[in-house]
């Protein structure tokens, strides 16, 4: 129970900006953590790459997430935690290209996204977009707003219907990255695009707040 509640802390802490606070409790979630829980464990590690990303340490983010494919190799011997969502092969490798996107190595950042892309199939669209949204940020970066727009269109349409939170703030930030391009036709196809959709996604029934 301590290392699955650390294990949430230190995912907060990530998304709020405070990659010390990440790497302390995944460090102290790891130490707390019985045997027998390799999902958890991984994802541990996970969350401490995530920080170190956070602190500009690229050795000890690789070092982490070296760890947590290593332990999710392990045995599951407990009942998995309900605070982690299965935290499999696919879930890992959008951990890591979320890091490596952060530490600008957007090579290996492509190489995880389409590994994400390639095990979740579209019957899973939120996690899906998680890869497709890397892939499109990497794309901008690249200096390729075209192909970046065209996959954040593509997120559009596997999204469909859903209004969580993450998907939309994923949009937004898309968005951002893409609007001094917005002179270029599939980038202004995007931004319209994107434009209705927020505005049905906002006023979805039930839409997810977490």
């Amino acid at each position: 129970m301590i290392a699955h509640i650390l294990a949430s802390m230190g995912h907060i802490a990530d998304h709020l900006g405070d990659p010390d606070e990440a790497v302390r409790a995944a460090q102290a979630g790891l130490g707390a953590l019985l045997p027998g829980n390799p999902s958890l464990r991984s994802y541990l590690f996970a969350v401490q790459a995530r920080g170190f990303a956070g602190l500009h340490d690229p050795a000890e983010a690789v070092r982490c997430l070296s760890l947590a494919e290593t332990a999710l190799q392990g045995a599951q011997d407990e009942p998995r935690s309900p605070w982690i969502n299965n935290f499999d092969e696919a879930s890992l490798a959008n951990e890591a290209a979320r890091c490596m996107r952060q530490l600008g190595d957007l090579g290996e950042a492509q190489r995880q996204a389409e590994k994400v892309i390639a095990l979740r199939p579209v019957t899973r669209p939120r996690s899906r977009a998680f890869g497709l949204f890397t892939q499109a940020s990497v794309l901008a970066a690249s200096g390729k707003p075209d192909e970046a727009a065209a996959v954040a269109c593509e997120i559009l349409t596997e999204t469909d219907g859903l209004g969580s939170y993450l998907v939309v703030r994923h949009l937004t930030e898309l968005q951002e990255l893409l609007l001094p391009y917005k002179a270029t036709t599939e980038v202004t196809r995007f931004l319209e695009r994107l434009r209705l959709a927020l505005r049905e996604r906002y006023w979805l029934p039930g839409r997810e707040v977490t």
